[in-house]
């Protein structure tokens, strides 16, 4: 039935249809008043989106170049990945979503602050790149090693305990933390505008791009050689390598990364509180989460692999958890 046809059972009367027709403009041919009806309904709807979408980013760009708000921007930018990424898998929101959330604040970084410059090879704006590289590298790593290895989907998996929207806060919060620690970035760009500043930043950018490579070396190292083993009760390393330096290059590397980025923005705190606090409590963070999960990692491969004469000859020879010549 059409709509005309439910327009004359409701009208029952002597009216005829072509009076119908005249008070309501609707035609049984198609539906073209109400195609029309709905494509321009469809226009304005994208028009404001378009409109606030705008309006957004430019309120963003606006709070990271100057003003108290940039670390909240830093925090929606985060939490505009972490959040989707969450809700259709919990363990992204300290995985694939941790590195996919600093890669795009690094860009949205970059592309607020001269971006026809990006690739000008100064100190501030490889900062920043080195983060968008340990991001995206970190991310594709993680999504490869879930798509190729035995039993990393599954385990993935195990960790949807939450109802999708329970994850919501816990994601945002956890996009918080990411921004606390890509803020020394921020306020190295503010107090660059574009060009290099002082040696300190100079040596933390140094040291953030050699975190960056070892934890990428480390990673690779690993997932080589783990990835065609029969099973997981059977110590195969690796044992060579970064893996000479401590029993956890990658972790080493993680932590020199984002000690690199703290130190290279000590120069440009000053006086201003925020940079000070967001930076130390993002330092501080993902030290007790490296070296709390080295802990966790020791006491499983010592319950699984101890005993085995690889592992005990590894373990005897490497004694140093994280950092190298530390026990």
């Amino acid at each position: 039935m059409t709509l005309s046809h439910l327009v004359l059972n409701r009208h029952q009367s002597n009216t005829d249809t072509a009076s119908l027709s005249k008070s309501f403009p609707l035609k049984a041919r198609g539906g073209g008043e109400i195609a029309d009806l709905d494509a321009n309904n469809q226009l304005k709807f994208l028009s404001k989106a378009l409109a606030v979408t705008i309006a957004a980013i430019t309120a963003l760009k606006s709070s990271l170049v100057s003003g108290p708000l940039g670390v909240l921007s830093l925090t929606a930018i985060a939490s505009a990945i972490v959040t989707p990424l969450t809700l259709y898998r919990q363990a992204y929101s300290f995985s694939v979503g941790y590195g996919f959330s600093v890669a795009a604040m690094c860009l949205a970084m970059l592309f607020t602050f001269n971006p026809s410059t990006i690739f000008s090879g100064s100190m501030p704006n490889l900062l920043a790149l080195s983060g968008v590289f340990y991001g995206v590298r970190l991310g594709l790593f993680l999504l490869v090693r879930e798509w190729t290895v035995a039993g990393k989907a599954e385990s993935v998996k195990k960790f949807d305990k939450s109802p999708p929207l329970k994850r919501i806060p816990f994601s945002i919060s956890v996009g918080m933390f990411y921004a606390f620690l890509c803020t020394p970035i921020l306020y190295v760009l503010r107090g660059s505008g574009g060009g290099d500043l002082t040696q300190i930043t100079n040596v933390g950018v140094t040291i953030a791009w050699i975190g960056a490579l070892l934890e990428a070396v480390a990673d690779t190292h690993k997932f080589l050689v783990k990835r065609n083993a029969k099973d997981d009760f059977n110590f195969i390393g690796p044992t060579g390598g970064v893996y000479l330096l401590s029993r956890h290059p990658n972790y080493l590397g993680e932590i020199m990364f984002w000690s690199g980025i703290f130190v290279s923005g000590l120069s440009s705190f000053g006086t201003q509180i925020i940079p000070w606090i967001c930076s130390s409590l993002g330092l501080v963070g993902i030290f007790f989460i490296m070296f709390g999960a080295t802990k966790r990692l020791d006491k499983i491969q010592l319950e699984r692999y101890g005993g085995q004469a690889k592992y005990d000859d590894w373990v005897g020879k490497v004694t140093s958890p994280i950092i190298p010549f530390i026990s």
